[in-house]
């Protein structure tokens, strides 16, 4: 038996100009969203970053006050001593961020015989936070002093934020009113510091 259509039949389905107003809502309605969440997310992790740098700044405090004087930024010449014992220097530690992860996540073991102390690590590092420098490891060649880097091992490793970049440290700070300058380079991962519309996430 044929089914007899009735012309209200063919008036339940959507027109071409009901199916185009739909679309442009929802487009509209994404270009609101998208923004929103994109903030959000980059606000989340400026959040991280700032927390990030209080805790370096809390265990650079506590090395301070074991050693007697703060990471340097660039370990390459005029090595550090502790109880009469060096810490010996080495080419691959050239700058800030590598130095902060050598320093603080490192332990130190000084065995002479008028100094005996055990100083570290100061931080644990994620491995998702470093990246390990290629080809470099730091030397550990001075009896008096056994050295255990991350996660124990010899490798020369950066510090990264949670936008890509890598922090920045200055242990002569220039921005500080005194001790160090630990910063992000913020979300356009340029060093913009000091400028009016710096996106920069500091310490000071």
């Amino acid at each position: 038996m044929n089914k007899i259509y009735k012309k209200e039949d063919s008036l339940k389905g959507f027109t071409l100009i009901e199916l185009l107003v739909v679309i442009v809502i929802i487009m509209f309605l994404a270009g609101i969203t998208v923004p929103i969440v994109s903030s959000i997310r980059t606000n989340a992790k400026k959040g991280v970053t700032s927390a990030q740098i209080s805790q370096l700044g809390l265990a650079l405090k506590q090395f301070e006050s074991d050693f007697g004087f703060f990471p340097p930024d660039d370990y390459t010449a005029s090595p550090k001593s502790v109880g009469g014992v060096s810490i010996p220097v080495d080419s691959d530690l050239n700058t800030g961020s590598k130095c902060l992860i050598f320093f603080l996540g490192s332990k130190f073991t000084f065995n002479s015989v008028s100094f005996n102390d055990v100083y570290g690590p100061y931080i644990e590092f994620k491995k998702s936070q470093i990246d390990e420098v290629a080809s470099a490891v730091f030397i550990d060649n001075q009896p008096d002093i056994k050295i255990e880097g991350v996660n124990g091992t010899k490798k020369v490793y950066q510090y990264k934020d949670p936008f890509g970049s890598y922090y920045s440290y200055d242990s002569t700070p220039s921005n500080n009113t005194a001790s160090f300058d630990i910063y992000s380079f913020g979300p356009d991962k340029t060093d913009n510091s000091g400028a009016a519309t710096s996106d920069d996430i500091t310490n000071w």
